[in-house]
């Protein structure tokens, strides 16, 4: 099974991570990168070729780097390491689970279960188990969460699996320009489903159809109200109020008319964690919101060039 998926990332991989890390040094010299293989792995064991996934997963979050031909701690891993010597793992899992690493998992497991008048989440232990088992078995780690006879996770913790989880790393095979386009687009949707479920209240009725679609002409479905609200998020990583529309876009705004709206969110940077620069975003004003987008194109407040549907705001 391939690290990209939710499954291959057990209990007694997540605990091996948490060994690797603690090989690498915090500080100068670190340890020589094409040596740190042999190094972690007389502190994790297991299988030795899967010590290169585990340093490769801690470099894709963010706490160890790369210094030249050296691997070291990162500020963030340095916490985590002191996480980890107080025998306490939930840091680490709470990184996995920020990363996206269970996205799959942590959306199936939302769906089945229920919340209580607290906004506890309550599921089955055999529904939970059976749809994301993985995930189960890393959230044991808090004290506060139960796992039998059923699975209770507080609110706190599903705030958690209900927002940056749902980042999903494009295909790797694409291009970098078009890798980092996605992204970009991505991590927008993923901030408007956010926003609008704090904006709504109801979590679940805010649903991210282009994760299961991208054929639908827009990303996010609002079925709070009646008609439900139907958003297309565009995203850039500069401020311009610049975003193009697909001929599918712009005739599905055409056919919901009032039921259909933009959001625009500018200044994304990919170097940024999601939950930080979210937070950063909405203080700037993001998103930018544009309802009854038909209404806004025909009363001149944006223009659309019909060459691939450039949309701007037109110059005062």
């Amino acid at each position: 099974m391939s690290r990209e998926s939710s499954g291959w990332y057990t209990a007694i991989r997540v605990r091996r991570m948490g060994v690797v890390l603690l090989a690498v040094p915090g500080g100068p010299p670190g340890v020589a990168a094409d040596g740190a293989q042999r190094v972690a792995w007389k502190s994790c064991g297991g299988p030795p070729e899967e010590v290169l996934s585990l340093l490769e997963v801690l470099l894709e979050l963010g706490l160890i780097r790369v210094q030249g031909d050296t691997y070291l701690r990162t500020q963030a891993g340095n916490r985590v390491v002191r996480a980890v010597r107080r025998d306490d793992p939930t840091e680490l899992a709470l990184a996995l689970i920020r990363s996206g690493r269970f996205h799959d998992q942590a959306r199936a497991l939302i769906e089945q279960g229920q919340l209580d008048d607290e906004r506890n989440l309550d599921c089955g232990r055999r529904v939970a188990v059976s749809t994301a088992p993985q995930l189960v078995s890393l959230l044991d780690l808090w004290p506060e969460v139960r796992v039998q006879p059923r699975v209770m996770i507080p609110s706190q913790l599903l705030r958690e699996l209900d927002t940056v989880w749902s980042l999903l790393p494009p295909e790797p095979s694409m291009p970098e320009w078009q890798f980092r386009r996605k992204q970009v687009g991505n991590r927008a949707e993923m901030y408007t489903v956010q926003y609008e479920k704090t904006r709504v209240g109801d979590s679940s009725a805010v649903v991210w159809v282009a994760r299961d679609s991208d054929s639908l002409g827009y990303d996010v479905e609002d079925r709070s109200s009646n008609p439900s609200r139907c958003i297309e998020v565009k995203g850039r990583s500069d401020r311009d109020e610049i975003f193009f529309f697909s001929d599918n876009e712009m005739n599905k705004a055409n056919s919901l008319g009032t039921r259909y709206e933009v959001h625009f969110w500018g200044a994304i940077d990919l170097r940024r964690d999601p939950g930080t620069e979210y937070a950063a975003l909405r203080a700037e004003g993001y998103p930018l919101v544009i309802p009854d987008f038909p209404e806004a194109l025909a009363r001149g407040e944006w223009s659309a060039n019909p060459v691939r549907w450039r949309i701007e705001r037109p110059s005062a």
